[in-house]
């Protein structure tokens, strides 16, 4: 490690180096790419390509919704030791030792749990299958808990200025956007390319691809990016008793928290998108026509089965609006206060999602082609706040990070980051569990395999659910925020008073790593 040596910054208002803007974005992005693959491969690996039966995977569902709950001591254990830990590793700092050294086998066990077990090893037991997930969500739970609260701790100490901090997160949302997108339109193409593999097996290599680059760029993230927020030298570290107890008193922390939590059900409907395309399109043949009555017009025929082409469609469509979101918000905010942009991008996505479920009710009226469109259409309008709710929050976080700092002198990031995880978790575990039942209920579980068999009332309520569940957290989550006040002009003084304080630590730590 003694060779890398640019690790801290030597002043606090130093400048963000165009290196470090492509390190850190880069690895962000990857490792948000990779956080959102892994929720979208555990459920559908578990209730479509893993063979479990309608019993083992209730059984299987049950399981995770308990163990879930074994997140409140874990994530309390382990932001604990991160915060109550004050070693410092010289100009490597107290968290990218932590990182380094859980990124290999957070990654590998998220790759394990994407492995085709039933195109593999055909012979295996439901009883097997469902012990083998279970030990992988309890380790990657222990694993992920670790790294990304080591990181969010990082990551929050990077800049004390508010417009890097927000151009960081537009370029990490950017790229975030782009390597999601390519992964979808890659998926569309892999039966062609890969015939000889099943679906499964092309999602496994894929998902493999972009776990195993994360590993190289998040090492680049902790070799070239430098901390320009430091804790004082040799201060000894609060009871944990004291610092839950000035979190709950942060109230910005606490309004934020809670809107992210109530905004976290949008998730439920993001996940069923991907079962409500295949029970709906993967057996339909109709012709979507682009630019009718133009002298540009075209037309693409929908007749092979593949449904990951009409993904990469529907994510083709947001793509530009998100990009287009993407490149305001760090320009908007400037004269826009986050609270507002926060407020409107929950109610712009509400009223998407709204206007989805309203066009393809009732689901018995329209055609495939009409509630294609339909959903495409609404999906893309909604891209105009995804750039934003990609951008906002952490920027909201980083505030009230600011605002522990300032009135009790802690930050805490690693806390707050496994708390906020922890009551999102549950939430989470909560929804999937009853998304699972919900599955099972309706018949698509039952029909996994043939989806020729599903009912006509189980696409329906998949199409309802995946519209109306996002819009119904979205307004929810906009209540917490209209009580929200560090905003503004309040935030900016309290910054311009922690500089100098920062300042102070920062060199006093440097004068000690001498």
């Amino acid at each position: 490690m003694g060779k890398f040596k640019n690790n801290l910054a030597t002043n606090v208002n130093e400048k963000i180096t165009l290196k470090e803007y492509a390190a850190f974005s880069t690895s962000t992005a990857v490792s948000k790419v990779g956080t959102a693959m892994s929720g979208f491969f555990g459920g559908l690996v578990a209730s479509t390509f893993l063979g479990l039966s309608e019993s083992a995977f209730a059984t299987y569902s049950t399981i995770v919704f308990f163990l879930g709950f074994w997140d409140i001591a874990n994530d309390v254990i382990v932001s604990s030791f991160l915060d109550k830990n004050r070693k410092t590793f010289g100009k490597w700092g107290r968290f990218k030792p932590w990182l380094m050294l859980m990124i290999i086998p957070c990654n590998l066990v998220v790759i394990l749990q994407a492995l085709p077990l039933k195109a593999y090893f055909p012979g295996i037991s439901d009883a097997f299958k469902v012990a083998y997930l279970v030990l992988l969500y309890f380790l990657n739970d222990a694993f992920s808990t670790f790294y990304n609260a080591a990181l969010t701790a990082l990551n929050a100490r990077r800049t004390t200025n508010n417009l890097e901090r927000g151009y960081l997160a537009a370029i990490e949302s950017i790229l975030s956007s782009s390597i999601g997108s390519c992964g979808t339109y890659i998926a569309a193409f892999l039966p062609f390319l890969l015939p000889n593999l099943s679906e499964a097996e092309r999602y496994f290599y894929g998902y493999g691809v972009v776990t195993l680059l994360a590993i190289p760029l998040t090492l680049w993230n902790i070799i070239v990016t430098k901390e320009r927020i430091t804790d004082p030298p040799k201060v000894e570290a609060p009871k944990l008793r004291v610092v839950y107890k000035n979190i709950i008193k942060n109230k910005p922390l606490m309004l934020y928290m809670l809107s992210e939590i109530l905004g976290h059900g949008m998730s439920v409907g993001y996940g069923l998108m991907t079962y409500a395309f295949i029970a709906c399109f993967r057996t339909e043949q109709f012709v979507i026509k682009f630019f009718e009555g133009t002298p540009i017009e075209f037309a693409y025929t929908y007749s092979d089965g593949n449904y990951a082409a009409l993904l990469s469609f529907a994510s083709l469509a947001s793509l530009v609006t998100t990009g287009l979101s993407l490149f305001l918000a760090p320009i908007i905010r400037k004269w826009v206060d986050d609270k507002i942009l926060y407020i409107g991008m929950k109610l712009g996505t509400g009223i998407c999602y709204t206007a989805m479920f309203l066009s393809v009710y009732p689901y018995e009226a329209h055609t495939p082609q009409q509630i294609f469109i339909s959903v495409v259409l609404w999906y893309a309008i909604h891209g105009l706040t995804t750039g934003f709710y990609n951008t906002i929050p952490g920027l909201i976080q980083m505030s009230v990070y600011d605002y522990g700092e300032y009135k009790y002198g802690e930050r805490n990031e690693a806390t707050v980051s496994a708390l906020k995880s922890t009551l999102s978790r549950i939430l989470g575990n909560c929804t999937t569990y009853i998304t699972n039942l919900f599955l099972i209920y309706v018949g698509y579980k039952q029909f996994a395999d043939t989806p020729e068999l599903i009912p006509l009332e189980a696409k329906a309520s998949l199409i309802y659910l995946f519209a109306i569940l996002p819009a119904i957290f979205s307004f929810l989550a906009v209540i917490p925020m209209l009580f929200y006040k560090l905003s503004g002009k309040k935030h900016k003084e309290i910054v311009k008073a922690l500089e100098e304080r920062r300042q102070q630590n920062l060199e006093a730590r440097l004068e000690n790593v001498k």
